[in-house]
């Protein structure tokens, strides 16, 4: 059973990445790259705007798995997007 709290991150979650969609198809570069960096990033953002100050709820600590998944899939994206760029000069 979910809390209001976990609702109201989710939606927010939601809305942030529906959000980031519609703006990269609005400039054209809707791309699953960009989508899921966008999407990353709002996850790092409201899971850092919205952490508890004196108690960690269980919940929260099971957004670590996907956070870090998401570093991991982030930095392997960045990883060949710069490998590219490098060997495309030469």
């Amino acid at each position: 059973m979910t809390t209001a709290r976990q609702r109201r991150f989710l939606y927010a979650q939601t809305g942030w990445t529906l959000g980031s969609v519609g703006l990269l198809a609005t400039a054209g570069a809707l791309t699953l790259e960009f989508v899921f960096v966008s999407a990353f990033f709002g996850l790092a953002l409201l899971t850092a705007l919205t952490a508890p100050v004196h108690a960690t709820p269980a919940w929260r600590s099971r957004l670590r798995w996907p956070l870090v998944a998401g570093t991991v899939v982030f930095a392997v994206v960045v990883g060949l997007r710069t490998l590219e760029k490098f060997v495309a000069t030469f």
